[in-house]
């Protein structure tokens, strides 16, 4: 699809944040038999590990028996693939378990869902969101190493998972919104944005790149592929890409773009409060989220705390250049991977 004959598009993912709680496919609560063959799966599991949650990584799909939980992540999975892009699990009883039993639990969802890729340099599969005390004026630190009020982007993968297992003090709102429904709103309003941002734009790679290669890569945001939209999303990464050697002005005309398309986001969103157990899964191509800024407990046991998947699926849609960069995870050579709680 070319800049000149630029078109609404029609889309399943297409939503705004009045419209969602009346919305179905996107929410759905564990049942008793649900966490009863969940937590059966992990009993069976955790044996064989020997406390080493490394060794989940090693084991296939089909080991992962999620009872009667299974048909729903099917419906979960249709509703990111088909529907609003979005899932919210609700009920998962973290004071009631081990770590080891979540992480169990969570690893055995996200492998129904995709391929795990690691997180950051340090290999991680689990990421763990919590405030390390950073800011993102910093050009090479990431937003969810901070407590601050982060943008509306995709994350580095196909689907997103969330798991939350510790709460701020206040604050930390999570906030989602329809990439595609935002696409929509900024060609009815500013056709020569939408323009803008159908060409390839630098982002930054945050320092996370392996000796001799470039500290950035090239992506648009709208990219159109067999008649569907696939969004990348993420002023910050890209206003900080602009700024690095090598790489050209990012120019009035896409600044503008950029800000106008965020403001779009946050006109359309849903909030939502992520409660301890809750697991929120994002389809990164047709949702964008983000969280607001958030107050922690002095207490480092009692500190936000989510742990994320990057999960890849290739069924799920066509992978714009932004996903492709990163169809890997954060892989700088060398890396052990591993599973930290």
């Amino acid at each position: 699809m070319k800049n000149n004959v630029l078109r609404p598009v029609t889309d399943p993912a297409i939503w705004v944040g009045a419209e969602l709680d009346q919305r179905p496919g996107w929410l759905f609560e564990l049942t008793g038999e649900d966490l009863a063959g969940l937590r059966g799966m992990a009993g069976d599991i955790a044996p064989g590990l020997d406390g080493d949650l490394d060794q989940l990584m090693a084991l296939p799909t089909e080991r992962f028996d999620l009872g009667p939980f299974g048909d729903t992540l099917a419906r979960v999975y249709a509703g990111l693939k088909s529907g609003p892009g979005l899932a919210l699990v609700r009920g998962l009883p973290i004071d009631d378990l081990s770590m080891e039993e979540a992480a169990i639990i969570y690893w055995a969802i996200g492998a129904h869902l995709g391929q795990a890729t690691p997180n950051n340099p340090e290999g991680d599969m689990f990421g763990h969101i919590t405030d390390l005390g950073k800011t993102q004026k910093d050009a090479n630190s990431r937003g969810y190493q901070t407590r601050e009020l982060m943008d509306y982007h995709c994350d580095q993968c196909d689907i997103v998972g969330l798991l939350c297992l510790r709460t701020a003090k206040s604050g930390g709102v999570s906030m989602v919104a329809s990439s595609v429904a935002m696409y929509n709103a900024l060609l009815a309003d500013h056709p020569n944005y939408a323009a803008a941002l159908t060409d390839p734009l630098c982002w930054t790679k945050h320092g996370e790149y392996a000796e001799g290669d470039l500290p950035y890569y090239e992506s648009p945001v709208f990219n159109f592929f067999d008649g569907q939209i696939c969004t990348s999303f993420g002023p910050k990464h890209i206003v900080k890409g602009h700024k690095l050697p090598g790489t050209p002005p990012l120019g009035d005309l896409r600044t503008a773009a950029i800000q106008r398309a965020e403001e779009i986001a946050h006109k359309q969103r849903y909030e939502m409060v992520l409660e301890a157990g809750d697991m929120q899964f994002v389809n990164n191509y047709v949702t964008l989220h983000t969280r607001s800024e958030y107050k922690d407990h002095d207490d480092p046991a009692l500190k936000r705390l989510l742990w994320r998947l990057w999960l890849m699926n290739p069924d799920l849609r066509p992978r714009t250049a932004y996903a492709m960069q990163w169809q890997g995870g954060v892989n700088l050579g060398g890396g052990h991977r591993q599973i930290r709680v």
